[in-house]
């Protein structure tokens, strides 16, 4: 699964992922974004420029009027079913878009009631890019259109499926184009081919573990050992 996101990037990253050299990106700095949070987004617009968009971490069904009601709202989709999938088949055809993380976190069990947190990032900070889908639901026509994501998991690769068993949909710089939909070609051959497996990973303070705290600290590695001690009490 893909359950908590950095989005804090250096000065000039999105150059290649927006297609242009200097691009200007005022974000506000988050290492810790959690579902319901309003994530950034990289969409196809006009055109078939490339556009910065937020949508709310959590997608909303097309037949739901009324966000406020509805009763659920997935934070990832499947890759093996997301295609076929009522809720995000449509999305996943016309609406797909790329969600650029500083790192994703993930919890494995290290001892009964205690997992330990990793960060999965690149070791330069620049942004990894994530497979995700749009939901767009306008409640009134003359109201702007409100938009919600997933981001699509799929089985985690062998590097990584002893911290979980599922890993967050990684879209290699090469196929940027066919996944915004800006060539011609197949999204479904991507969901089979995420590049997850290049991403390092490390394992941070159980910090993270807290919604709401926030800093570049919380991707520091620690050390194992000393992190559960220091939990369960021990000197």
């Amino acid at each position: 699964m893909c359950g908590r996101i950095a989005q804090a990037f250096p000065e000039g990253s999105f150059d290649r992922l927006l297609g242009s050299s200097g691009a200007v990106v005022s974000h506000v700095e988050r290492w810790n974004v959690a579902p319901g949070n309003a994530v950034l987004a990289v969409c196809r617009g006009e055109g078939r420029s490339r556009v910065l968009c937020t949508a709310d971490w959590g997608f909303l069904a097309p037949w739901e009027k009324i966000p406020e009601l509805a009763k659920i709202r997935p934070i990832n989709a499947k890759a093996e079913t997301v295609a076929s999938n009522k809720m995000f088949s449509t999305a996943f055809r016309t609406r797909r878009c790329l969600v650029p993380v500083r790192c994703w976190y993930e919890w494995k069990p290290v001892a009964p009631g205690l997992k330990q947190p990793y960060a999965m990032g690149r070791t330069d900070g620049q942004p990894i890019t994530l497979g995700g889908i749009i939901s767009l639901h306008r409640p009134h026509r003359d109201f702007p259109a409100e938009l919600s994501l997933a981001i699509i998991t799929t089985p985690a690769p062998d590097a990584l499926a002893d911290i979980h068993g599922r890993a967050p949909l990684v879209v290699a710089e090469a196929d940027w184009p066919i996944w915004l939909g800006e060539v011609s070609g197949d999204p479904s051959a991507i969901l089979a081919r995420s590049a997850a497996g290049e991403v390092p990973a490390w394992p941070v303070s159980r910090t993270v573990n807290r919604v709401g705290t926030d800093g570049p600290g919380l991707i520091d590695p620690v050390e194992i050992e000393a992190e559960t001690m220091a939990t369960e009490g021990h000197p």
